[in-house]
């Protein structure tokens, strides 16, 4: 008992440390977006270079995949989750994904506003409004970690585990690499947008645990 209250204080530790690395990241992007100063020759030199690795069938593959966490591939994935989480009986995991999601939306919405960052000129797609954070990097970070956090402790095999930490990881990484690809944010934007995503979910975290026990599944 002693020992299992000990791991629980030391993975919070770790989530405390991870929340305050995520949020430091961000705070750094935006004095150096705010000071153009840091990250701005980074920004500009892969900017000026993206349109060096488009290809006309690569083009279409970023272009359908930087769509699937838009606004509307969000929202259908949101649903059909939120569904399934109804069908299991898991409304406490359906909160918290629900505090994750609408929150990481309102945080990068009213960033976005306040900040006023003009994008760099995409020759691909075209995207009005303002660019820092990544709002498609912060909401593919915060569903992958609330997905992450709902089903790991609901699976019972390592390899299953590890499979989802794979994909919570990678998911947000390629959904920023196509924002970079189709030059409609800097760079800064993306790691912005990661950081802000990984730092609210964890926050939630922390504050609104919602596991229950359970019996774990395979996986």
């Amino acid at each position: 008992m002693k020992a299992e209250q000990e791991g629980k204080i030391s993975k919070h530790k770790q989530m405390i440390i991870l929340m305050l690395l995520s949020l430091a990241l961000f705070l750094f992007m935006l004095y150096s977006v705010i000071t153009k100063t840091f990250f701005y020759d980074v920004d500009m030199w892969v900017s000026t270079h993206s349109a060096e690795m488009h290809q006309p069938f690569l083009n279409n593959i970023v272009i359908v995949i930087t769509h699937l966490n838009g606004v509307i591939g969000s929202t259908i994935f949101t649903f059909l989750l939120l569904v399934y989480l109804v069908y299991r009986k898991w409304y406490r995991d359906l909160r918290f994904y629900l505090f994750s999601f609408l929150g990481a939306s309102l945080l990068f919405t009213l960033i976005k506003n306040i900040v006023g960052r003009v994008r760099p000129q995409s020759e691909l797609i075209d995207v009005i409004n303002y660019s820092f954070p990544s709002g498609h990097s912060t909401m593919a970070m915060s569903m992958a970690v609330s997905i992450y956090f709902i089903f790991v402790p609901k699976l019972s095999s390592a390899k299953g585990r590890l499979l989802l930490l794979a994909a919570a990881m990678v998911w947000p990484l390629l959904i920023a690499f196509t924002r970079i690809y189709l030059n409609v944010h800097w760079v800064s934007d993306t790691l912005a947008g990661l950081s802000l995503g990984l730092f609210w979910v964890i926050l939630v975290k922390i504050f609104y645990p919602h596991e229950d026990r359970r019996v774990k599944v395979e996986g």
